[in-house]
């Protein structure tokens, strides 16, 4: 008996590896992707428009740039009005429903929930409307310029198209470019600190910095970097006249930077308590953001931190009095 026992491990094994497997649709043809409704080039992108319930929005494109016609103007953000097209170029149908509908109500198709459409520079027009949910959960009726079918698409897909203002709009009122930054210097209701980049000529994560006059090294210094360049938004810009009291600010931001050419540029940023939020807005800037009163705190607070030390032995033992830092020449060395 004890001769089949081998064998018969070896069966079970088999049949467990067959049963994980076709759970796992390995001996199933995968179904090949679904094509692009449509593929466009950024480039030749004049607008696109987003219409869902009562908003709707407009963005333009001229030289490269990018603009925001409707519902009024907004400081952009490159990287979401660039990656809305990708979305839309990534816009694919999970099956047609009806190939030549006689009538488009059936579906919320006579009067779509949502259209999404992109104008090309040479006036074609693409466009893809949404209508009603479709019994299965998670899709929905639509249907592409050009095509009378009738098709369903995931609520995935139309969630990453329907986009707000907020959205596109930059967030940040804080600009830096890390390995151009020579100095950054906070002032917040009269608490004061300084980082200024000590080995210009270096990267910025390599270069010594110094907070006042503790030495910071480079990968530390990111951190009070960021904390200024991560002053974020959530609300809608307003124009930065609208804010009282710039002229008179409770904080106050300046980054020097320097170009590969040396030539230095000092950006100023001033901000104005409101309620909950600081007002900020660059010294002759169009526009002013809200940022939580308590990351500008924290902003504030980082230049209180003591920059790292040299890391101390991880036993538990402690240096004997006397002995060198790391790196420092023996006493009488040369």
């Amino acid at each position: 008996m004890k001769k089949f026992i081998p064998t018969l491990i070896l069966v079970v094994l088999c049949i467990g590896g067959f049963w994980y497997a076709s759970s796992k649709d390995f001996f199933k043809e995968k179904k090949p992707d679904a094509p692009a409704l449509v593929t466009v080039k950024k480039e030749d992108v004049a607008s696109y428009a987003i219409k869902s319930g009562d908003t709707a929005v407009e963005i333009q494109q001229k030289d490269g740039k990018w603009t925001m016609a409707k519902p009024s103007p907004l400081p952009l953000n490159d990287f979401s009005t660039t990656g809305w097209v990708d979305s839309f170029n990534g816009a694919t149908k999970d099956k047609t429903v009806d190939a030549n509908p006689k009538d488009l109500a059936q579906f919320g198709l006579d009067k779509p929930k949502q259209e999404f459409s992109v104008t090309m520079k040479d006036g074609t027009t693409h466009t893809l409307s949404i209508g009603d949910p479709v019994a299965v959960q998670g899709f929905d009726y639509a249907k592409f310029s050009g095509s009378p079918e009738v098709f369903q698409i995931s609520d995935t897909t139309v969630k990453a198209l329907d986009k707000k203002p907020l959205d596109f709009m930059e967030k940040s009122p804080v600009t830096l470019n890390y390995e151009q930054v020579r100095s950054l210097s906070v002032d917040w209701k009269g608490q004061q600190w300084t980082l200024t980049k000590s080995e210009p000529d270096k990267k910025s994560f390599e270069a010594n910095w110094k907070l006042g006059d503790k030495e910071v090294k480079g990968a530390d210094a990111s951190n009070y970097l960021d904390k200024a360049a991560f002053l974020s938004t959530n609300e809608l810009v307003k124009p930065a006249s609208d804010v009282k009291g710039l002229d008179a600010p409770e904080l106050k931001i300046m980054v020097k930077e320097a170009d590969q050419a040396g030539k230095e540029t000092t950006n100023v940023y001033a901000g104005k308590v409101e309620g909950s939020n600081v007002w900020i807005a660059q010294q002759g800037g169009p526009w002013a953001f809200a940022v939580p009163a308590d990351s500008v705190q924290a902003l504030s607070d980082q230049g209180k931190d003591k920059p790292p030390a040299t890391a101390a032995p991880t036993d538990g033992t402690q240096a004997p009095a006397g002995t060198p830092s790391p790196g420092a020449a023996p006493a009488g060395g040369k």
